[in-house]
C-alpha cells in the first residue's frame, strides 16, 4: 500500500511539473528575427518552465494537429526553472545543434499543442493569422492573456502588443535611369521616416544617422531603402527604389538590394562563406533594354556554383518564395521564350569563361535551342548590389523540378532529378540505378536491348546531347556537370540538361583537333572528367548496332546544320556584338585582361573537319559522301534527325560511306507521296539508303485527285449586318467517318499574331460541327438555340476578304482559304445579313464558285441552308474496288491512320505484323459492310522500326509496310 501511494505521489509531482512547463511564444511567419544553425528563419515555438523546479521533458510532444498529438517527440531536453527553450518548427526534424520538429506552422492560422510522454495535452494554443515577423505570445511570461507582439526568442515576454503596422512611406521620385542628380522627397501620414543610401537596414536606434529630415539629394547611382516606425506599430513594409545617374548601358538592368551584412560580414555574410549553402533576403529589380521597370520583388539570394565561386564575381541565386511575399515572378525573363513563369533564376559570372569571352557557354546554349534538348536559355545583363557597379551576369534558368516541371509540364513532385554519379537531387535513383543494372548486365547489340533502351529513356533526346558535347569537346564533362531527370511515371524516360559547357571550344589550351569521341567513350580515365562510371552509358549504348547508327548520324545532321561553321560563327559574333558596348567597363570592374573570340572562331572553322575524322577513326565509318537531296511540292522529307517541310530544300551534307541514312517522306494533306527518284528508286516512304557515292535523291509528291479533308472550312460569317450583328465567327465541319481530336489546333486570318488555339478537350465528332466564335455575349443572344461554339476568338476578319487557315496541334495547315466581297465570291454575305456557305464539305472551299450566300442569316452548327445534305453525299455511291491505302501519317509516333475500301459486305481483318512475320496487334476482325473504313492504330507499346499492316476480305489481300519512329 505505501508503494502504491508513493508512486501516485511521484506521478503527481511529475504532473504538477509538467504544468509549469507552458507554451509561452510562436511565430508562424518568421523572415528576419531568428535564424536557425543552417541560416534558414523557420517559424518557432518557445516553451517556458514557470515553476521552481526543472522538468524533463524527454519524450514529450509537440504538434500542429489535435487529431495526432503525438507528431513529434523531444529526445533528451531538460527545462530549467524560470528558463526558456526555443523549438523551430521547420520540418526538419532534427537535433543537430537546435531542436527541429517535423511539422510547420501555417502563417494563415492553426493550433499548436505539447503534450507529456504519455500523450497528455499539456498545453495549446491556437495562433491566429499572423503578419511576418510579428510573434503571437503570452503579455507576460506564463500569463493567461495572449496579443501579437514584438518578438522575445529566448527572453522574457515584454507584453509590448502590436496594434498594426506603420503607414508605408511615400517617395516623391520612381525608381529609374536619370541623365543628372535629383531630389526625392519622403513622406509618411504618421510616424518617423528612416532610410538608407547604400542597402543596409536603416537603424530607428541610431537616429541620428538614420532618420529623414529633409529631401534626398542623389548625385550618383544610389539605392533608397525607407521604413517609418510608429509607438506600438510594427516597422511599415520595406520600400526599395534604385536610382540610376548617367549611367550608360545597351544591356538590360539588374539591381540587387540587401543589407551588406548578409553579403560581406565575415561570419554571416555569404559572399565571404560562398562555400556554405546560406540564402539571405533581399530584393530585386529589372529593368528592361530600353529601361523600363519589369519587375520589382523581395527575394532570397544564396552563392550558386563550386569552382566559379571562387572568382571574385560570384554567381547569385534569385529565389522567390512566399516567405519573402511572392512564390515566382510572371515575367518575359527571356524574350521570345514562351515560359513566363519563373520561381528562380540565376545571375551567373560565365563559369570558367569569366576571365575570357563571357560567351561561350551562352553560344554553345543558343547552337541548340531550336532543338529537342533541355538547355538553359541566356540573357545578359548590366548588374548592380546596394547601387554599386557588378558588372554583366548572364541570367540563366535555374535547374531544379520547377525547371523541369515548367518546361515538359509534369508535376514537379513526381520526379526523379539526379546529378553526376547518381547523386539525388529529387526523388530517387532506384529507376536510374536498375537501367545502370541492366545495360552492366545484358547483351547490348540485341533488338531486345533497344527495345528496353528505347522504353526507358528518350533516346532521341540523349543521343543528341552526347553528339552536342562531343563537338563542343566539353572537357568538364562526363565525370562532372551532368544532370538527367524523368517523370516518376511508367512511361517516364530519362533526359539529360545540357549545363555549364564552357569548359569547350577551345577553352584554355585545347583546340579544335581535341579528340573528345575517345575521350567520351573511354573504358579507363584518361583525365579527371572521364572515370569509367561516367562514360559506361555511353560506352553500353553504341555497343547496340542501331543506336550507334545513329550516333553518327546525328553529329553529322549537326555538323550539317546547327553546328555549320558559317552559323556557328554568326551566333558568336551576335552574342559578342550584343555585349561589346558593355564588356570593357566589365573587364575594368574586375581588373580582367579578357580574351577575344578569335579562339572560338578558328574552333568553329576546323571543328567539323576535326570531328569527323574523330568519328572515323573511332567507327571505321568509312569516308565522307555527300547526299543531295529534294522533294517536288506537296510534302515533307526527314533525313536521319532532319525535317524539311514543303519548300525548305534542296539540302546538301556530308554523311558517311559505312553507315545508312533514313529517308522518309510524308505527303501533306492533299497530296499523295509518288516515289523516290535519282539515285534510288522506290515507292517506299520510308527507306535505309547505304551510300556509296554523292548521292542526288529527290522525293516526288503530286495532288491527290481522290482527297477529301477531314476537317473543312464551311461556313463564314465576315460582315454582319447592322440590325443583326452576332460578332464574326467560323464554322468547322467533320467530314470524316471518325471522331477528330482537335486539342491545341489553331486557327488565324492573315495576321499571324491574330491566333485562337482551341482548348484541351476539343473533339468533334463524325458529321459535327464547331463554330468559332469572335464574341461570345453576341452569338449567344443572335442565336441562343446554338451550344456548339467556343470562344472567343479575339480577332475579327476583315471585311474586304483575307486568307485564313485552320493549323493542327503539329503545326500542320489542315485546311485555308482565303475568301472575298468581290465576285465570283457571293456579295451578299457582305453586309446584308447573309454568311458565306460551301455548297458540300467534300468539294474545294478555296473556289468562290463552291460558296453560296447562305438564306437567312446562316446556319451556326448545323447543316448549310444552300448545301448538298451531307447524308445524301455519303450515301450516293459506294466503293468500286478492294483497295487498301498507305497509312497517314507515315512514319509514326505513336499513331497512325490507315483506310481501306470494301466493294462488298463480308468477314475482313486488318493485322499487323512484324518483319518476322510475328503479329503484333489486331485492328479488324468481323463481318463489315461495303464502304470507306477508316482505323487508328497505336504503336506505343512496340519499339521503332518497320511494320506491315495487312488487310483480308472476300479472298482479297493487300498489305503494306510502316514505320514506327519514336
Amino acid at each position: 500500500m505505501k508503494r502504491l501511494l508513493l508512486f501516485l505521489l511521484m506521478a503527481a509531482m511529475n504532473f504538477v511539473y509538467a504544468q509549469d512547463v507552458v507554451i509561452n511564444e510562436v511565430m508562424a511567419s518568421n523572415t528576419t528575427t531568428l535564424f536557425d544553425e543552417d541560416g534558414d528563419t523557420p517559424d518557432w515555438i518557445e516553451l517556458y518552465n514557470a515553476g521552481a523546479n526543472p522538468v524533463n521533458l524527454t519524450g514529450y510532444f509537440l504538434s500542429d494537429d489535435s487529431t495526432a498529438v503525438i507528431k513529434w517527440q523531444f529526445g533528451e531536453a531538460v527545462i530549467n526553472p524560470g528558463d526558456y527553450l526555443v523549438v523551430f518548427a521547420s520540418d526538419k526534424d532534427t537535433n543537430m545543434v537546435n531542436w527541429h520538429t517535423n511539422f510547420k506552422i501555417t502563417a494563415s492560422g492553426e493550433k499548436v499543442l505539447l503534450s507529456d510522454a504519455s500523450g497528455n495535452v499539456i498545453d495549446q494554443i491556437y495562433v491566429p493569422a499572423s503578419l511576418s515577423d510579428v510573434s503571437y505570445g503570452r503579455t507576460t511570461d506564463a500569463a493567461s492573456q495572449w496579443i501579437f507582439q514584438t518578438p522575445t526568442p529566448g527572453t522574457a515576454n515584454n507584453g509590448s502588443a502590436i496594434m498594426g503596422t506603420a503607414d508605408t512611406v511615400s517617395v516623391s521620385m520612381d525608381g529609374g535611369f536619370y541623365p543628372s542628380s535629383i531630389s526625392v522627397e519622403l513622406s509618411v501620414a504618421e510616424g518617423e521616416i528612416y532610410y538608407t543610401l547604400d542597402g543596409s537596414d536603416p537603424d530607428p536606434a541610431d537616429r541620428a544617422t538614420y532618420l529623414y529630415s529633409g529631401p534626398i539629394q542623389i548625385n550618383e547611382t544610389k539605392v533608397l531603402k525607407t521604413i517609418s516606425i510608429r509607438t506600438n506599430y510594427l516597422p511599415s513594409p520595406v520600400i526599395f527604389r534604385s536610382y540610376f545617374i548617367n549611367e550608360n548601358t545597351q544591356l538590360p538592368v539588374v539591381s540587387l538590394v540587401t543589407d551588406p551584412y548578409n553579403l560581406f560580414d565575415n561570419n554571416y555574410g555569404i559572399y565571404t562563406n560562398f562555400t556554405q549553402d546560406w540564402e539571405r533576403p533581399a530584393h530585386v529589380e529589372f529593368f528592361d533594354d530600353d529601361k523600363n521597370l519589369g519587375f520589382a520583388e523581395n527575394c532570397g539570394i544564396e552563392i550558386y556554383g563550386s569552382q566559379s565561386a571562387n572568382w571574385d564575381q560570384k554567381s547569385i541565386a534569385v529565389k522567390f518564395k512566399n516567405d519573402y511575399g511572392v512564390s515566382k515572378i510572371d515575367y518575359p525573363l527571356f524574350p521570345d521564350f514562351d515560359l513566363t513563369t519563373f520561381k528562380a533564376f540565376v545571375l551567373r559570372n560565365a563559369g570558367n569563361d569569366w576571365q575570357y569571352t563571357h560567351i561561350r557557354d551562352a553560344v554553345m546554349q543558343t547552337l541548340v535551342r531550336d532543338l529537342d534538348i533541355d538547355y538553359l536559355e541566356y540573357r545578359p545583363a548590366t548588374s548592380f548590389i546596394n547601387g554599386q557597379y557588378w558588372g554583366i551576369y548572364n541570367i540563366r534558368e535555374k535547374i531544379n523540378e520547377h525547371y523541369i516541371a515548367n518546361r515538359h509540364g509534369v508535376d514537379p513532385d513526381n520526379i526523379d532529378l539526379l546529378e553526376n554519379n547518381m547523386e539525388v537531387i529529387v526523388g530517387d535513383s532506384i529507376a536510374y540505378a536498375q537501367l545502370i543494372d541492366y545495360i552492366s548486365t545484358n547483351d547490348m547489340s540485341t533488338d531486345a536491348a533497344y527495345a528496353y533502351l528505347d522504353s526507358v529513356i528518350d533516346l532521341d533526346e540523349c543521343i543528341l546531347y552526347f553528339a552536342s558535347q562531343a563537338y563542343y569537346d566539353n572537357l568538364d564533362w562526363p565525370g562532372t556537370n551532368i544532370k538527367f531527370w524523368r517523370e516518376r511515371t511508367p512511361n517516364g524516360k530519362w533526359r539529360w540538361i545540357l549545363f555549364g559547357v564552357e569548359f569547350g571550344f577551345g577553352l584554355y589550351a585545347h583546340g579544335p583537333e581535341e579528340d573528345h569521341i575517345t575521350f567520351m567513350f573511354s573504358p579507363v580515365e584518361t583525365r579527371y572528367s572521364n572515370p569509367p562510371w561516367a562514360t559506361l552509358l555511353q560506352r553500353k549504348l553504341i555497343e547496340n548496332p542501331t543506336i550507334r547508327n545513329r550516333f553518327i548520324n546525328q553529329v553529322s545532321d549537326l555538323l550539317n546544320t546547327n553546328f555549320q561553321s558559317d552559323r556557328v560563327v554568326e551566333v558568336i559574333n551576335r552574342l559578342a556584338d550584343h555585349i561589346s558596348g558593355d564588356i570593357g567597363r566589365h573587364r575594368s570592374r574586375w581588373k580582367l585582361a579578357g580574351e577575344s573570340t578569335a579562339k572560338m572562331i578558328t574552333f568553329a572553322q576546323q571543328r567539323p573537319g576535326y570531328m569527323r575524322t574523330h568519328v572515323r577513326n573511332y567507327f571505321n565509318s568509312g569516308l565522307d559522301v555527300t547526299i543531295n537531296l529534294d522533294a517536288t511540292e506537296g510534302g515533307k522529307v526527314t533525313l536521319n534527325t532532319l525535317h524539311f517541310e514543303d519548300g525548305e530544300l534542296p539540302f546538301s551534307g556530308k554523311y558517311f560511306l559505312n553507315v545508312p541514312v533514313e529517308l522518309t517522306a510524308t505527303p501533306l494533306e492533299g497530296y499523295k507521296f509518288d516515289g523516290w527518284s535519282g539515285a534510288v528508286n522506290s515507292t517506299e516512304q520510308s527507306i535505309s539508303v547505304q551510300l556509296a557515292r554523292t548521292a542526288n535523291i529527290t522525293a516526288n509528291f503530286s495532288v491527290d485527285t481522290d482527297y477529301v479533308r477531314e476537317i473543312v472550312i464551311n461556313e463564314i460569317n465576315y460582315n454582319s449586318a447592322d440590325d443583326f450583328d452576332p460578332g464574326d465567327w467560323v464554322e468547322l465541319y467533320n467530314n470524316s467517318d471518325h471522331s477528330i481530336d482537335l486539342s491545341d489546333w489553331a486557327f488565324f486570318d492573315s495576321d499571324e499574331t491574330h491566333k485562337f488555339v482551341l482548348p484541351q478537350g476539343t473533339v468533334l465528332e463524325t458529321g459535327a460541327y464547331l463554330v468559332l466564335v469572335e464574341d461570345d455575349s453576341a452569338f449567344s443572344t443572335n442565336f441562343p438555340n446554338v451550344a456548339n461554339f467556343i470562344g472567343e476568338t479575339g480577332f475579327g476578319l476583315s471585311g474586304s476578304g483575307e486568307f485564313m487557315k485552320l493549323v493542327n496541334s503539329d503545326g500542320q495547315i489542315v485546311d485555308s482559304l482565303t475568301y472575298d466581297d468581290l465576285e465570283p465570291w457571293p456579295l451578299e454575305a457582305d453586309g446584308t445579313g447573309a454568311t458565306l456557305e460551301l455548297t458540300n464539305p467534300t468539294i474545294d472551299n478555296s473556289v468562290a464558285e463552291n460558296w453560296k450566300a447562305s438564306a437567312g442569316h446562316g446556319t451556326p452548327g448545323a447543316v448549310n441552308s444552300q448545301s448538298t445534305h451531307v447524308a445524301e453525299e455519303n450515301s450516293a455511291s459506294l466503293p468500286q474496288l478492294f483497295t487498301l491505302s498507305q497509312n497517314y501519317p507515315n512514319p509514326f509516333n505513336p499513331t497512325t491512320n490507315i483506310r481501306y475500301s470494301l466493294p462488298r459486305d463480308g468477314h475482313a481483318t486488318l493485322k499487323v505484323f512484324d518483319l518476322l512475320g510475328r503479329e503484333v496487334a489486331t485492328l479488324v476482325d468481323g463481318v463489315h459492310q461495303a464502304g470507306e473504313h477508316e482505323i487508328a492504330f497505336n504503336g506505343s507499346d512496340l519499339a521503332s522500326g518497320v511494320y506491315v499492316y495487312r488487310l483480308e476480305t472476300n479472298g482479297l489481300s493487300e498489305a503494306k509496310k510502316f514505320l514506327l519512329l519514336k
